[in-house]
């Protein structure tokens, strides 16, 4: 069962036509500036996503789209992840029936689990909806509420979801993270999921790592792995001020990170569209004062290809 993901996944935008319905014309260029930067798979369907926010038949229709694109440069994970079980258990069965290389579930959000067993037992569930397929636990504390230690999960989830093959970790707990890569011997595979802290999960055992902002900044990434590998810990560091400066800007215009750099990717030829609503698109006046902003840290000349 092949299950091990390395370098950078890219968490994708849902992309929307102007009426907000879902726009899956625009899928197979996304696919094609994932790989072009240096992208190695995709996790669709999440938070950045918007993966609340899609009907079942949605979910189901985008990552069909992802896996007509998806080849052996660029794997898909789908995030199977709902409040409601049998729907979390349909779209598992969905993306083994269509190919998956994984999926992917956080903990639920309204009615949470009150300790890992629990949890260990909502995962169970889902993972158990289709055997055959890598199961990854998504833990994002910040949006489920469900904040326990992973690493007690990893122990008691390992003798309960065969399919279990690591855990996308999208939290500051870098002692928790370190633990769970260290279990026993390395078995799960542990994707650090905090774009701003990416030398600190690689410092700690991290060799892959899911994010949004490697939408559209995967080159600036890239390069940060490869300094790290080559031992150029001042360079790296470098970069990654770079990057959480970068963050901080997109923070700053009057609407969500998430809302800012879905906007962004147009800039990239790959225009995703406005958001749904509880969450409010950016407007024009504030996305000039976004590129104009970012143009000021260089983002053209540090976080894209040259000539892109």
């Amino acid at each position: 069962m092949k299950s091990r993901f390395r370098g950078l996944v890219a968490a994708p935008f849902t992309p929307f036509k102007s009426d907000k319905s879902i726009n899956l014309d625009v899928i197979p260029a996304y696919a094609r500036l994932l790989r072009d930067n240096g992208v190695t798979a995709a996790f669709v369907c999440g938070t950045t996503g918007e993966g609340l926010s899609l009907t079942m038949q949605e979910r189901k229709d985008v990552a069909e789209a992802w896996m007509k694109v998806a080849d052996d440069k660029l794997s898909v994970i789908v995030h199977v992840g709902n409040n409601c079980i049998s729907e979390a258990q349909e779209l598992t069965r969905h993306a083994a029936k269509i190919g998956a290389a994984a999926v992917g579930a956080f903990a639920p959000c309204f009615f949470k689990p009150r300790d890992n067993d629990e949890l260990v037992n909502w995962c169970a569930a889902i993972a158990g909806a289709a055997p055959e397929i890598p199961f990854y636990y998504y833990n994002i504390p910040s949006m489920t509420g469900v904040n326990f230690k992973v690493a007690p999960f990893l122990a008691k989830a390992a003798g309960r979801i065969p399919s279990l093959a690591g855990v996308k970790y999208t939290y500051e707990d870098l002692e928790d993270f370190e633990e769970c890569v260290k279990f026993e011997g390395g078995r799960y595979d542990l994707l650090f999921g905090r774009d701003e802290l990416l030398m600190e999960g690689c410092g700690r055992g991290a060799l892959g790592a899911v994010g949004s902002t490697y939408n559209y900044a995967a080159p600036l990434y890239v390069k940060i792995m490869e300094h790290l590998k080559a031992g150029k810990t001042q360079e790296a560091r470098t970069l990654q001020d770079k990057a959480i400066k970068m963050i901080s800007i997109c923070a700053s215009v009057g609407v969500t990170h998430q809302s800012a750099t879905k906007s962004m990717m147009a800039w990239h030829g790959v225009d995703c569209g406005p958001m749904r609503l509880p969450v409010s698109t950016i407007t024009p006046t504030q996305s000039a004062e976004l590129r104009r902003k970012l143009m000021e840290i260089d983002y053209f000349g540090t976080a894209c290809r040259p000539g892109a």
